[in-house]
């Protein structure tokens, strides 16, 4: 039988407009038993300098990736699959603008502690004027609320979360559109903006990522003949 657990991101979330505050962990698996050695050592009195430094940097590593999905949003571009024109999927997404050292330089990391083999840490990060005008921009237009679902090998790494990330950018592209549009479209291009917290979690062995979006359709291609 298939043993799946999800093993929550966040101990708990707050989301404000002006302030971005949200918990985040890392795995401390680095090596097995990584953690019980580590107080082991501390019992002795001996605690190695380097004990939190793989998930230390695993953490700063996705934080600014998330904030700019956050902040900035994320554009994207999906063609769907279409076995009768032989039309293989497709779907990419970047940053609408990616941080600037002054960006990360104004994350906090704060409260880090370790539990159950993970580090956690709170994410702490205040919008600037400009920044904050963009979110009540997207608040105020009428843009539809959408969320996706993705899922990537742990042993990825920050690459399995950034793959999870788009995996459900495209899901929840994907299922929207699918109600709206009747006929298949040859290329959807557009942005989204996270609107709520990501959820990061272990589901059979994988991550799975949780994401709620502002979606904001660009343009639609449609196929001019069959």
């Amino acid at each position: 039988m298939l043993m799946s657990a999800l093993l929550p991101c966040f101990a708990q979330k707050v989301y404000q407009d002006r302030q971005i505050r949200f918990a985040l962990w890392a795995s401390g698996d680095a090596y097995p038993g990584y953690f019980d050695q580590a107080k082991a050592a501390q019992n002795q009195r001996s605690e190695p300098e380097t004990m939190y430094d793989v998930p230390v940097a695993r953490i700063k590593e996705v934080t600014p990736f998330l904030l700019e999905g956050m902040v900035y949003g994320w554009k994207f571009d999906y063609v769907p699959y279409d076995r009768v024109r032989r039309v293989e999927e497709y779907f990419s997404f970047e940053p609408v603008q990616s941080f600037s050292e002054a960006d990360k330089a104004n994350i906090r990391y704060e409260k880090p502690w370790a539990q159950d083999d993970r580090l956690w840490c709170w994410i702490a990060f205040e919008r600037t004027s400009q920044m904050m005008h963009r979110f009540l921009s997207w608040q105020g237009i009428t843009n539809p609320r959408v969320k996706g679902i993705g899922y990537a090998r742990l042993s990825d790494g920050f690459a399995g979360i950034q793959a999870a990330c788009g995996e459900a950018v495209k899901q929840a592209v994907r299922e929207y559109e699918r109600k709206l549009i009747k006929n298949k479209p040859k290329e959807i291009l557009g942005t989204v903006l996270i609107s709520e917290p990501p959820l990061i979690g272990i589901d059979s062995g994988r991550y799975m990522v949780t994401l709620d979006f502002f979606l904001e359709t660009d343009r639609i291609v449609k196929y001019e003949t069959f």
